[in-house]
């Protein structure tokens, strides 16, 4: 009887302890999981991320923050992917006649120190469209034949973020990514190499 006793409390004991082993094996697993898939998550809404990535507002002698749009072909294009050049941020409309007055002379910069002009260049002009659609965009491209990066702001949160309220606004970018200057309002004449000489300043600061 003493035995049987026995034999009844290990086996209860045993159970108890089966019963511990699955459900402590089972949270871990959860947590792992949740913590695999949280990561991922992550990972991908950095990597995949359309509009502004960083919060900060542009001021000059900062980081400029980070965006990313596609171009009119479908291709992610992040500010950040340019980083190791100097930036030309031009916020633009195809209706902006004083937008549309500006386009050969940055087409022109672009030609000389951009990728057009051999090497990859030192600069990139990378233009940004105020909420218009991939056909009107491509259609404008076409008549000023720009080569140069554009991009679709649909909705035009980017150039809320940097604070752009009529257009043209053009924002130069030294290589290591820091807000030199601003010009909101054409480039013409004098004020785009001005514009792209305080980035090459900034850049050898």
């Amino acid at each position: 009887m003493e035995r049987l006793r026995d034999r009844r409390t290990l086996t209860r004991y045993a159970t108890t302890a089966v019963i511990l082993l699955v459900i402590g094996t089972l949270f871990v697993q959860r947590e792992v999981l949740s913590d695999d898939d949280d990561g991922a998550a992550a990972s991908s809404s950095n990597s995949g991320a359309i509009g502004v990535i960083d919060s900060h507002r542009p001021d000059e002698g900062e980081l400029a923050p980070d965006f990313a749009l596609l171009s009119v072909d479908g291709e992610r294009v992040a500010l950040s992917d340019f980083r190791g050049k100097i930036v030309v941020l031009n916020f633009w409309a195809t209706w902006c006649p004083p937008c549309r007055a500006e386009m050969p002379e940055l087409q022109a910069a672009w030609e000389e120190r951009g990728a057009d002009g051999g090497d990859d260049g030192d600069i990139v002009v990378f233009a940004v469209d105020f909420d218009e659609t991939a056909g009107e965009v491509s259609g404008f491209i076409d008549e000023f034949g720009l080569t140069f990066p554009v991009a679709l702001d649909g909705g035009g949160s980017v150039a809320e973020h940097y604070g752009v309220r009529g257009f043209p606004a053009t924002f130069f970018i030294d290589a290591e990514g820091v807000l030199r200057s601003k010009n909101l309002g054409p480039v013409f004449g004098a004020l785009l190499p001005a514009g792209i000489a305080a980035a090459d300043a900034g850049d050898s600061s």
